[in-house]
């Protein structure tokens, strides 16, 4: 339980700091306490339109926008298949971005964020 912690970034850790550790008497404890606390990222699973509506931010870069992207497309159940990936992520950008990026339909995910 103790190197638990270390394990966490952001909003896990978060969670994790503002608890009273002292509640948790097993590893199960602590699990459960958890997964109840993020049940919430299981409960929201994205469907295949839900991606086309995911936008890029002023604020990131594509790079950025693609890595964000593609975590939700990872969560999609069933699992998608490259060329559904590349398609529905090209359905999702800014018609600028999707002018030039047309030709990339049929290269795979990191190509296509390459060429962004």
């Amino acid at each position: 339980m103790a190197y638990f912690s270390q394990s966490l970034t952001e909003a896990a850790l978060e969670w994790y700091t503002r608890q009273d550790a002292s509640r948790w008497y097993t590893w199960d404890d602590m699990a459960q306490a958890f997964a109840r606390h993020f049940q919430y990222n299981i409960d929201i699973v994205s469907d295949y339109l839900s991606l086309t509506k995911v936008e890029k931010k002023p604020s990131e870069s594509f790079r950025e926008y693609g890595f964000t992207w593609r975590e939700q497309a990872a969560r999609v159940n069933p699992p998608m298949e490259e060329d559904e990936i590349v398609e529905y992520f090209l359905q999702a950008l800014e018609p600028t971005y999707f002018g030039y990026l047309i030709s990339a339909t049929g290269k795979p995910f990191n190509d296509v964020v390459k060429m962004g």
